[in-house]
């Protein structure tokens, strides 16, 4: 819109491999079409029929080299006189003298005349206005990391602890097993440590294991009024495997008591009895090879050690993603580990086999990796997933809450979740 006929000329002269046979073609917008049409309408007298021919294209060259020759006249016309004023300005400078000394005063006179006055004026201006404009750089700045600070929570009362008598119960080896699901004043299932935050629907509640729980007071954080508790989510760092058959969330409080108790049971114990509940600490792995100590042995308490031929309980994969899941764990340890985050999503992130690409081009595989028709997952073998509806969104915001910052692209989950991609091989 406003081709000249240099432009024009250049862009023709592109075209030197054309040969006999070839044929060029102009394409334009549908405003330049009518700019076209309109100008030869003005210029012709004679009925024409309404084909554009190469005549008309090359008219509304011209029109536009025209226009923008007058456009342009001004700023060459200043572009010339400046010229002059250079010139006239050096004619004072004797070349062809080898004692010409560039003194301070030839050097001013020579800036006097080549500057045109109205940029004596700015240079003036702008030297005043240079102060201001450093300090409402420096004022624009502090607006904007302002901006980036996180607003702080409001002030809250937090919730008074407390120890259940069920809790204590645990540590009993000799008692018979508590029924979890009964005792609804002490343990839930753990979509409930959501409960008044936005990720309470977010996170499909009948979609998680059975056998992971919280207890209630580990969601108790604050003595809420209504407000959302997304700001206080509990960290989750301490787990009780109860007689190796659940998982249970506590808080720091309950896992300081229990610390005790554990010990204390496990010095009683005999020494054919095997202790089948343990206290362990969970981390999320934020960072690579690290450990997160919920699968070390002699790190739970009381310690896993082998005796008697008995293998310490170690937390499988399937039960470990979901816990993974709920802690913003960025990075696997293993490629199983990789397999079962995705198997429990229901995604499946590229480098993809011959039969899962056909089963993307057929539709089976949305565009972010998840797998919506549960006959598809049964069909391309994922049979852990848990997620009726798209998770992926729900982790990302998870992830962010946990760590405080966004997953990165270049951890294992923030390439799943991001770019549809495995890392681990």
């Amino acid at each position: 819109n406003g081709l000249t006929k240099d432009r024009f000329v250049q862009a023709c002269m592109r075209m030197t491999k054309l040969g006999k046979y070839h044929w060029l073609t102009f394409w334009s917008s549908h405003e330049v079409d009518q700019q076209i049409r309109t100008l030869k309408h003005v210029t012709s007298n004679k009925s024409q029929d309404e084909t554009i021919h190469l005549i008309d294209i090359i008219r509304w060259v011209y029109e536009n080299t025209q226009q923008a020759t007058w456009d342009g006249l001004h700023h060459w016309s200043t572009q010339s006189l400046s010229y002059q004023q250079k010139v006239n300005a050096f004619q004072h400078v004797q070349w062809a003298n080898s004692e010409q000394q560039f003194t301070f005063n030839l050097l001013q006179e020579l800036a006097t005349h080549c500057l045109e006055p109205e940029w004596i004026k700015k240079i003036l201006a702008s030297s005043s206005d240079e102060e201001q404009q450093r300090e409402l750089q420096r004022e624009v700045e502090q607006q904007v990391e302002e901006e980036r600070q996180h607003q702080r929570p409001i002030p809250v009362s937090p919730q008074k602890p407390k120890l259940h008598d069920a809790v204590k119960q645990l540590c009993s080896v000799d008692s018979s097993m508590l029924d979890l699901e009964s005792l609804t004043e002490v343990f839930r299932r753990i979509p409930f440590a959501f409960n008044g935050s936005t990720f309470s629907q977010d996170c499909q509640p009948s979609s998680w294991q059975k056998n992971i729980w919280i207890s209630t007071e580990f969601q108790k954080v604050i003595k809420t009024l209504g407000e959302s508790l997304d700001p206080f989510l509990r960290p989750p760092r301490w787990i009780v495997v109860y007689r190796n058959q659940h998982v249970i969330f506590v808080s720091a409080y309950e896992a300081n008591w229990l610390i005790n108790q554990l010990k204390t049971e496990f010095s009683m114990k005999k020494t054919d009895q095997s202790f089948t509940t343990t206290l362990r600490l969970l981390l999320p792995r934020i960072k690579h090879d690290q450990s997160i100590l919920v699968n070390t042995p002699t790190l739970t308490i009381p310690p896993s050690i082998v005796s008697h031929g008995i293998s310490p309980f170690i937390i499988p994969n399937e039960w470990l993603v979901k816990l993974l899941i709920f802690n913003g764990t960025l990075y696997f340890e293993t490629v199983d580990e990789q397999e079962a985050y995705c198997q429990c999503l229901g995604v499946c992130p590229k480098p993809r086999t011959k039969i899962e690409n056909d089963a993307f081009e057929s539709g089976w595989i949305l565009v972010d990796g998840f797998i919506p028709q549960e006959e598809h997952r049964l069909l391309l073998q994922k049979h852990g997933c848990r997620f009726t509806a798209n998770p992926l969104r729900f982790i990302q915001k998870l992830i962010e809450n946990r760590n405080a910052s966004h997953a990165p692209r270049t951890s294992h989950v923030g390439s799943i979740i991001f770019d549809t991609t495995k890392i681990l091989p």
